[in-house]
């Protein structure tokens, strides 16, 4: 990380700074981190500038971030408002759309031609966990980084959970401050996917029984993208099981014999369609019913 920090102050320095910058990493939490040291030594790295970027506050800063399935079309004509306006305490303008790859395609496309053409002195930083969904033009327009992980991110915040627990959310990637918000239901989550997890490679229909205890542990939306990692992180185990293949164990599934590559590719396939329909809004418990159902074809 102190390679890339080192990277990012020497474009600020040598004044070779891009409109538009596409950073990504399989943790959102760097992503947020490194961004917002970035945003904030490009306005101005003052104590009061800093302070005022960090609570969201500062004149010529924007912060887009939702956590809803999509980013619309409305809420990016926001921020382009916004950044089209006179700098008022900096010389720059910065914003920062978290989850890009979040942006539905009418989104996407209205934005392209403020990167293209952007406002003198404004600059974009646009964060992604998978850049795979964004358009091949946003890309073109973009100054891609990659992030590592900061290693030590999570270990003070998630003390409170089991090492084993820590090891999940650092391999997984997982948005710790989600984690932080479900407290010791994170536990239970990862708990009760499993038990639904070993039913469902089981074939024995109290997988559906079992998914109602599951589902009650659910608050919103992101506790169900939660609970599909989880379940596609468990067949991932069991695949490498199956096929004697060495790993670290996070989860330890309890597999029978009769469990098979074939039923772990469509249990794997299923996980996937279950997310998009997530993201289509989907009924939640539908969702993850019709998981299960439908792959026992």
């Amino acid at each position: 990380m102190v390679d890339i920090s080192h990277t990012l102050n020497k474009i600020i320095e040598n004044n070779k700074l891009s409109h538009t910058y596409l950073f990504e990493s399989d943790s959102l939490e760097t992503l947020k981190s490194v961004s917002m040291e970035f945003a904030t030594k490009i306005l101005s790295d003052d104590t009061r500038s800093k302070t005022m970027v960090e609570s969201l506050n500062h004149p010529d800063f924007y912060y887009l971030q939702t956590d809803r399935a999509t980013i619309k079309k409305e809420d990016v004509q926001d921020v382009m408002y916004q950044m089209s306006q006179k700098p008022v305490q900096s010389n720059f303008k910065v914003y920062i759309i978290e989850s890009f790859e979040k942006l539905t395609v009418q989104a996407e496309n209205s934005l392209l031609k403020f990167l293209e053409e952007p406002p003198k002195n404004t600059i974009a930083i646009l964060l992604t966990t998978d850049k795979s969904n964004i358009l091949p033009t946003t890309l073109s327009r973009s100054q891609y980084m990659y992030i590592p992980r900061r290693q030590d991110e999570t270990i003070e915040e998630l003390s409170h959970l089991s090492q084993g627990l820590q090891q999940i959310v650092s391999q997984y990637g997982l948005d710790y401050h989600h984690i932080i918000e479900l407290e010791d239901r994170f536990s239970k989550i990862v708990t009760e996917s499993k038990k639904v997890a070993e039913l469902w490679l089981k074939k024995d229909a109290r997988a559906l029984i079992r998914l109602t205890s599951l589902v009650e542990l659910c608050k919103e939306r992101k506790d169900y993208f939660l609970v599909l990692t989880l379940l596609d992180g468990m067949m991932r185990e069991a695949m490498y099981d199956v096929l004697q293949i060495e790993q670290s164990k996070l989860f330890n599934i309890e597999l029978t014999n009769l469990v098979n590559v074939i039923q772990l590719t469509r249990n794997l396939e299923k996980i996937e369609e279950a997310n998009k329909m997530l993201n289509f809004n989907v009924n939640n418990m539908l969702v993850l019913e019709s998981m299960i159902i439908s792959s026992k074809g």
